[in-house]
Parts: C-alpha cells; structure tokens; sequence
C-alpha cells in the first residue's frame, strides 16, 4: 500500500527532493512557474508533457514544495534495489505504464504523441481535477540546458450526455494535451 498524501513520508524522500531541487538549479538552471496553482489539498492529477527522464525528478521535487504527491511509475523500477525499498515508502503505486502524470504513456523525443486514455479514465472514476503541466527542455538536460516547468490551468473531467465514455476519454486526453502544448514558456 503506498503512502499517504502529506503523512508517512520518511525524511529521506524530503532530502532526495531537496537534492533534486538544488541539483536542476545549479545545473540546468532549472525555472518554475505557477506553483501557487497547486491545490494544497484534496485529490489532483497532474498531467505533463514527457520529453526525457529528467521529467519525472524535476517537476515532482518541485510539487513537493507545495504537497507531496504520489506517483505512478512503471512495474520494472520496484524491482530493482534500491528503488524496490524506497518507491514504495515514497507513495509510488507500480503500473504498466505512467499514465496519469505523462497522458502521453512515454517520452516523446521530440515527437508528438497521441495521449492515451488513461488521465480520462483516472480523472473519471477519481472525481479529480487535472492541472496542466508544461515542461520546456528537458530533453537536452545533459547537456546541461535551462529547463523550464509552467504549470497551467485546472480541467475536470464531466460525463458525456450520450454516455459514450470511449469517446468522452479519447476527447478529454486530447483536450489536456492541447491545454499543456497551449502553455507557452513565457507564462
């Protein structure tokens, strides 16, 4: 069972997240925007654009600022020590693929992707609201260029009159991806 939201977080993950933090400053100059757009409480998914591994440690260490979030991060890594140990403690929940915070399913490289459905279906059954992420640069984080994060605006997910949820979820995955690549670097 994964951590509880704001509780049972040892201090190790706010000393991973505080590396993080000073380790994208310090490297890639790393900015970020809107954080007081984050609800400080009740559920939320956040969802991203997701060009580079750097995504997930850059925009989570940040959102830590304002609450901790739980994350959904693909089965493979919770075999592997130490992250077997550590995910779980830091409310991580395995999964196939990274749905929620990535609509995308896998880096893009570059590429634009069809969102996968499944930020409507978690926004659906959740009740929660989605907050819009951008995330600029990322790509060429070893290189060790800027990276912006801006996050957006709020979007929740409302059921079709038709009842026509395969549809409904494909519309509201493709109207959150165009909100994120709506978000420019100057907000």
């Amino acid at each position: 069972m994964p951590a509880k939201p704001n509780t049972e977080r040892p201090k190790l993950l706010l000393l991973v997240y505080l590396f993080f933090r000073t380790f994208f400053r310090f490297f890639n100059s790393i900015e970020v925007r809107g954080l007081e757009k984050i609800p400080r409480t009740g559920p939320l998914l956040l969802a991203s654009n997701h060009l580079s591994n750097a995504d997930p440690p850059a925009l989570l260490s940040h959102v830590a600022l304002v609450r901790l979030p739980n994350v959904i991060a693909k089965k493979e890594l919770f075999s592997i020590w130490p992250l077997s140990f550590l995910l779980p403690s830091w409310g991580a929940i395995p999964v196939d693929r990274a749905l929620a915070i990535f609509p995308e399913g896998t880096r893009a490289k570059g590429r634009k992707l069809k969102p996968k459905a499944g930020v409507a279906l978690m926004a659906h059954k959740s009740g929660a609201p989605v907050l819009t992420v951008r995330i600029f640069n990322s790509d060429n984080f070893s290189k060790l260029g800027k990276i912006t994060i801006v996050f957006g605006g709020l979007r929740r997910f409302e059921e079709p009159a038709d009842g026509d949820l395969k549809a409904a979820y494909t519309e509201f995955s493709e109207s959150v991806m165009s909100d994120i690549f709506s978000i420019t670097e100057e907000q």
